[in-house]
């Protein structure tokens, strides 16, 4: 964590307190997936396309803005590790887009989204 750290010289309140948002975020955004996975898998109307959120791309509109900086996200991560003095705030940036692009694609082409979005 570039901000905080474990270390007893670092800012270990800091560093509890992302680590702590990070696992509760990801738990919160299990809990709020459930009840939805489970209303879509028992609506008989509902026909899913099948195939995986992640390997599906550019299947609605905000799927297509997103997949776009995505891949922009990725070539922008790689360029960080191939220029080697660029500073370490850069490439923190780069990761984080990238993740959140990464999740944000997930979002938008799974089949949650999809059965949402067509109710």
């Amino acid at each position: 964590m570039p901000f905080g750290s474990f270390q007893q010289d670092g800012k270990q309140t800091l560093a509890f307190v992302l680590a702590l948002a990070f696992w509760l975020f990801f738990i919160m955004v299990f809990v709020f997936l459930l009840p939805v996975s489970k209303r879509r898998k028992q609506d008989r109307k509902y026909r899913s396309k099948g195939g995986i959120g992640l390997l599906r791309f550019f299947s609605n509109k905000p799927a297509i803005v997103f997949d776009a900086l995505l891949i922009a996200g990725i070539i922008a991560l790689i360029l960080t590790f191939i220029i080697p003095p660029l500073p370490g705030w850069i490439t923190t940036a780069a990761i984080f887009t990238a993740v959140f692009f990464l999740e944000m694609h997930g979002l938008f082409n799974g089949r949650n989204y999809a059965y949402l979005n067509n109710r």
